[in-house]
């Protein structure tokens, strides 16, 4: 699988995330009309489909996987595609499958982690007879795409990006506020989110402090891809924040949010 590890580090994520309880969004720094509010107990209604770098992934084919050596007669070839290496079919679970597409996903034993809040859990390869080595009436399975992604709630309109706690104001037992810092995936010629940002869900137990963050696209017409800062957020809380851990619930499952791990060199 080393040339599939090699293609994934060369494509960038394709961002979306996980529609959840509810439509609208909020304004900055307040929960979604239509969402729990903080501290509310309504019970967390599970999605039906999650995102891999804006794939459609019935959540069934993560909690209930099936292995790519189950592929159905129509589906199978494409395990002997074009550019698809020899891997055991029995380690990569079957996220989609019909006459003309194959996805299968592999969770890696160690997530990818670039040190900026994007941590990415799986490997994925993309199968398809829509590819460039078809001709009419001679499809040909070949790999059309294969990256890494993890589960990700899809926002609708918005954008999900990559999240970490603000270094310059660190959480405080104390305080009723969260600075955060999120990074916009997608290409806006390396300039950051400001005034885009929006919570999509915020959430207050007793242990926990669980927050949707979403960019909403700036409508340019044409952007360059260099790479983009990330954007300051501070987030209200209803009460002091005491010692809950902070969570990024805009990924499945939630992950606790940390500071970066290592000063960004940006392109």
């Amino acid at each position: 699988m080393g040339k599939l590890l090699r293609a994934a580090a060369r494509l960038t994520l394709v961002s979306g995330a996980l529609a959840l309880l509810g439509t609208g969004c909020a304004s900055l720094g307040q929960p979604a009309a239509g969402l729990p509010s903080a501290g509310s107990q309504t019970p967390e209604i599970q999605p039906e489909v999650v995102l891999c770098q804006g794939n459609e992934v019935p959540l069934q084919a993560l909690n209930n996987p099936r292995p790519a050596s189950g592929l159905g007669p129509e589906a199978a070839p494409a395990l002997d595609g074009r550019n698809v290496e020899q891997f055991d079919p029995a380690a990569w679970l079957i996220a989609q499958e019909s006459r003309d597409r194959v996805m299968l996903m592999n969770r890696l034993a160690v997530p990818q982690d670039d040190g900026h809040g994007d941590v990415r859990d799986y490997m994925y390869i993309v199968i398809s007879t829509n590819s460039m080595a078809s001709e009419p009436g001679k499809p040909v399975w070949a790999v059309v795409e294969s990256s890494t992604c993890t589960p990700t709630l899809d926002l609708g309109e918005l954008r999900a990006g990559a999240v970490t706690l603000d270094p310059s104001l660190p959480p405080a037992p104390e305080s009723n506020r969260v600075a955060l810092l999120i990074t916009e995936f997608d290409c806006n010629s390396g300039q950051n989110a400001e005034g885009r940002v929006e919570i999509v869900k915020l959430l207050e137990t007793e242990s926990t402090v669980e927050v949707v963050l979403g960019v909403r696209p700036s409508g340019a017409q044409w952007a360059t891809c260099q790479g983009n800062p990330a954007t300051p957020f501070m987030v209200d809380l209803e009460r002091q924040l005491g010692n809950r851990a902070i969570l990024n619930a805009a990924v499945l499952p939630a992950r606790e949010i940390a500071a970066p791990a290592l000063p960004r060199i940006d392109r």
